[in-house]
């Protein structure tokens, strides 16, 4: 059964690496086998020229090593150029399988790769990989196994032809059929040890792997720290140097002391091991010996055999450890393939959303509720609401009250655990994903900016603009800081990937809403947009919002209650329902939440 897994997760890697890179198995194939038969053309050419030597056949013994330069010539050329080969293609597999990864993450549902599980998998990939090497490293063992495989058949070859050496004149125990019988037994059963000893040291290595991905994972994170200048202040200014030091060590001790039992163990299995096989050679030597000592084989024919042991119990031994390395590394890097060909349940819609010059897309929620994956609670509960084209919304409500995840399903990043949601009049889950989202420009809560140019930042991947670039920076309030920088639009943000510009967190607000409105979409969402900002932006930001949206359906979500004056209309959720609705006016005559909200915060600025 293990052996049947093995053999699929080979075929699952191959398949994997092959989709991008089909001809790299016959690659691998033709230089493992180059470079398994180099040795054994050199073992038979020099044991013919030893011959000959003895014999007195100089001339002859001439055109045996010509041959043998030719021949090593053409395999060493073979082999380099395969070798070289699949050096190139280890690192583009790598990039490859990489990018799938990359796409999948995009493209799978939000709700499922915002789960704990999926997070889990991907940093266990990650650690495993810190720990036992790489997608690269897996091509370089698949290399090795088929390599070392051709060798130990060759091997193997050379050895039953040494045991078929029989002079029928001689009777003694090394012309006995039953010493090559007795070889065999004896190699077989050291493999066999061999094999079970190895298992149990990397059953061992695997377990120890398992218990040390929590520690991996805090070694990783700490090191992030000490290299990020970003937590440079922080760590200056409260004095932080020993606190992290003595974390980083603490873990260090813990990981250390786990590779530390497992060498241990490793090194008393691998001394058994070692000890095995070489005795086992030691016999067959002897019986080469013993031969040789009768004449049943010749001095050529001794070197020949005594070179193909070598190589025999060389090769069993680099294909067991390989082998090993393979089968513990295929638990991480195997969840490569489960992840890429993981289907998406939910992005199966394949209407196109009808491209509409007047903006008129209408939204309505039709008994929407929702709650997270393993949680009890609804964050939303039975919501029915229209957003009217052209209109200008505000939603409100306590901190937890479902404003971001209304959004979120608005955005279909999660689909309503009930009811459903209505783009003119039709399920969003009938619509193309991908044309879906471009109805929306959004400035998220937690938006993030890219460590690249400016103008890519805003572009986000389309063509750039630049007349209409600089206006959407003009209406965010960041034009004239562009304009200072050292390389306008193609200045790059951050200093994560070489010389760029730090930004603040208001700059990189006003960044991102410039964003918002380069894309165009005609259903606009800001979410918190201003939370960044001084009071003169923001004031800066409402007094332009008409100007920002130019027309366009826009919902707007804050905790600052006087921002929501602009809005047609004001829905307050509380409880994941909707508490109240009206405009600024009508709301305060109510004299609920929204006026309590709001007169609680203007008393700070009576």
């Amino acid at each position: 059964m293990k052996l049947k897994k093995i053999c699929h997760d080979f075929y699952s890697f191959l398949k994997l690496i092959q989709t991008d890179h089909p001809n790299i198995l016959w690659i691998m194939i033709l230089g493992a086998l180059t470079g398994a038969v180099q040795p054994f053309v050199h073992l038979v050419f020099y044991g013919r020229v030893l011959n000959k030597v003895f014999e007195g056949k100089y001339k002859e013994s001439i055109t045996d090593i010509a041959i043998l330069l030719i021949s090593t010539l053409v395999l060493n050329l073979i082999n380099k150029a395969c070798r070289q080969s699949v050096t190139v293609l280890k690192e583009t597999c790598a990039d490859t399988i990489f990018l799938k990864t990359a796409d999948k993450a995009y493209t799978m549902e939000y709700e499922v790769f915002e789960r704990t599980e999926t997070m889990d998998a991907i940093r266990r990939v990650q650690t495993g990989e810190s720990s036992t090497g790489g997608i690269d490293e897996q091509i370089q063992s698949m290399y090795n196994l088929i390599e070392k495989g051709f060798a130990i058949l060759l091997s193997f070859a050379f050895v039953i032809s040494l045991f078929a050496q029989v002079d029928s004149s001689s009777s003694n125990f090394f012309n006995s059929p039953w010493s090559s019988v007795l070889l065999v037994v004896i190699f077989g059963i050291v493999m066999f040890i061999s094999l079970k000893l190895s298992g149990k040291s990397y059953k061992k290595y695997y377990e120890m792997g398992k218990a040390n991905e929590h520690f991996n994972s805090l070694a990783n994170y700490m090191v992030a720290i000490m290299n990020n200048y970003q937590y440079g202040k922080d760590i200056r200014i409260y004095s932080m140097q020993e606190l992290v030091g003595h974390y980083f060590g603490k873990i260090m001790t813990s990981v250390n002391g786990f590779y530390l039992r497992w060498g241990i163990t490793d090194g008393k299995y691998t001394g058994v091991i070692v000890f095995l096989t070489q005795l086992t050679s030691a016999m067959v030597y002897i019986v080469v010996g013993g031969k040789a000592i009768y004449g049943i084989i010749s001095i050529g024919a001794v070197f020949m055999y005594a070179g193909a042991i070598l190589e025999l119990t060389s090769s069993i031994s680099t294909e067991i450890i390989e082998f090993n390395n393979f089968k513990y590394r295929a638990e991480y890097l195997n969840s490569y393939t489960e992840f890429i060909n993981r289907p998406n349940v939910n992005y199966t819609g394949t209407l196109p959303v009808e491209k509409r010059s007047d903006g008129d897309y209408e939204f309505s929620l039709e008994n929407v509720s929702f709650q997270y994956p393993g949680t009890a609670d609804k964050i939303l509960d039975n919501i029915n609401l229209k957003f009217n084209v052209g209109e200008k919304f505000a939603i409100v409500g306590r901190n937890g009250a479902g404003k971001t995840t209304l959004i979120k399903l608005l955005c279909r990043l999660y689909d309503p655990t009930e009811g459903r949601i209505l783009l003119n009049g039709i399920d969003i889950k009938y619509y193309d994903y991908a044309e879906y989202t471009k109805i929306f420009s959004v400035v998220f809560q937690d938006f993030k900016l890219l460590a690249l140019p400016l103008g890519e930042n805003l572009s986000s991947g389309s063509e750039i603009e630049e007349e209409r670039m600089w206006q959407v920076l003009e209406k965010s309030g960041m034009k004239k800081r562009v304009e200072l920088m050292p390389d306008r639009l193609n200045t790059r943000l951050y200093k994560s990937n070489g010389v760029g510009v730090e930004i603040s967190g208001g700059e990189a607000q006003k960044l991102a809403i410039a964003r918002a409105l380069y894309k165009d979409g005609p259903f606009v969402i800001l979410d918190e947009p201003t939370a960044a900002l001084d009071p003169l932006s923001e004031a800066e930001i409402y007094e332009n919002f008409n100007n920002m949206i130019n027309g366009k359906t826009a919902i707007y979500i804050s905790h600052r209650m006087s921002s929501c004056k602009f809005c047609n209309d004001i829905i307050v959720l509380d409880g994941g329902k909707v508490a109240e609705r009206g405009n600024h006016e009508k709301l305060l005559k109510l004299e609920g939440i929204y006026a309590s909200l709001y007169n609680a915060q203007a008393q700070y600025y009576a």
